[in-house]
């Protein structure tokens, strides 16, 4: 059984913080595109082996595709509050296609940053236009132990060797920003075709709780040579951790997204039944919503505090749990409906999982396990 997806009326007050003018007309057009389109489909879409492009397309036509794209490069260069908004509304409607959106957001963010003028020039405008879809390849750089990828200078062009275990959008998107460690430690950035060859060979589609329509991968390289001219820029791993400390608050929107819809379907289980129960349980729900989304955007605000990260970590943590336990309310709501594999409530708990490990790093994880292990705490201290 599939229950609707019903949007609310207004935008709650912290999503409001700078949609004013164009921002508030652009949230108007994604809430209008993720409520009659994609999330009418969402169940469908959540078990196709590979998500029709078309949904990207339609991203595309509003804009989202250069949302975080320099305005001087054909993008709408929108404010974090914008992203935010614009997320948690995607990640709402439709799970699969919000991901496979973001690793190309992620994308754009590397193409901005890289030295290469010329590079930026050719790939932004297209990127933003979403003529050129893009996947990354990096998170293997924050795993202990040898380098999975490694990269060597040879004249000059660069040759990648070993594998990237988690590579998004094979067969749905074109490019994809591939890095590896060099001999020094550093990580070079450089983009490629996304597209099987001899020196790249991706894995079967892995097998993921949620989200199989996105088409992840393990992507191996044997031998493959990128010219200077197609690389982005080096880093540090010191600098990727400050850049992971930096964005700890971001996956929220996702979060808070499925935690959303979860209620929605609470709430209209509650009314379907006429269970004041219920309802009151959907209250709740919305209430601790609605307080996590503002202390997230009020301390969102407070990037050079002293105290931001450990505060950042605990709302993240705070909101891995808080869309957990708001889709496993929506599974209890529905009943044994949910068991389905095409049941919102079980997809949405199936993204909350998700979700828990996306961009995890040690210090996401420990304040993670912190939360559940306090949640643990307070349970045994209050058991009757």
């Amino acid at each position: 059984m599939t229950t609707a997806f019903r949007a609310p009326d207004a935008v709650a007050p912290s999503l409001s913080v700078a949609l004013t003018g164009e921002w508030a007309a652009l949230l108007q057009r994604v809430r209008a595109l993720a409520t009659d389109r994609l999330a009418p489909l969402a169940n469908a879409t959540d078990q196709l082996p590979r998500l029709p492009r078309e949904r990207l397309d339609w991203l595309a036509a509003l804009g989202l595709a250069g949302l975080t794209v320099p305005r001087t490069a054909g993008g709408l260069e929108a404010p974090a509050a914008v992203q935010a908004a614009c997320t948690e509304e995607l990640a709402a409607a439709c799970g699969v296609t919000t991901f496979v959106w973001q690793q190309h957001l992620a994308a754009c963010h590397l193409v901005t940053r890289a030295t290469n003028a010329s590079l930026r020039a050719e790939l932004l405008p297209r990127m933003a236009a979403g003529a050129c879809w893009c996947g990354v390849a990096f998170s293997h750089l924050r795993r202990p132990g040898p380098a999975a990828l490694r990269v060597v200078p040879r004249g000059d062009t660069y040759v990648f060797e070993g594998t990237a275990p988690w590579v998004t959008g094979f067969g749905i998107l074109d490019d994809v920003v591939l890095a590896g460690t060099l001999p020094d430690g550093q990580s070079l950035y450089a983009i490629v075709p996304f597209a099987p060859s001899a020196a790249l060979i991706p894995s079967a589609p892995l097998r993921l709780c949620a989200m199989n329509g996105s088409s992840t991968v393990a992507l191996t390289c044997r031998a493959l040579r990128v010219p200077a001219e197609r690389c982005l820029f080096t880093t540090t791993p010191a600098a990727m951790a400050a850049r992971d400390r930096a964005g700890t608050l971001k996956p929220t929107a996702l979060t808070f997204g499925v935690a959303r819809a979860a209620d929605e379907l609470v709430r209209d289980r509650a009314t379907a039944q006429g269970d004041p129960a219920l309802a009151t349980v959907a209250e709740a729900l919305a209430d601790e919503l609605g307080a996590a989304r503002q202390a997230v955007a009020a301390w969102a605000a407070r990037p050079m505090d002293d105290a931001w990260f450990p505060h950042a970590l605990r709302l993240r943590a705070w909101a891995i749990a808080l869309a957990v336990r708001h889709a496993h309310a929506a599974v209890a709501a529905c009943g044994g409906s949910a068991n389905s594999l095409d049941h919102t409530a079980q997809r949405l708990y199936r993204e909350a999982l998700l979700y828990t490990v996306l961009t995890q790093t040690p210090a996401v994880r420990e304040a993670t396990l912190a939360e559940l292990a306090a949640s643990a705490r307070r349970a045994t201290a209050e058991a009757p």
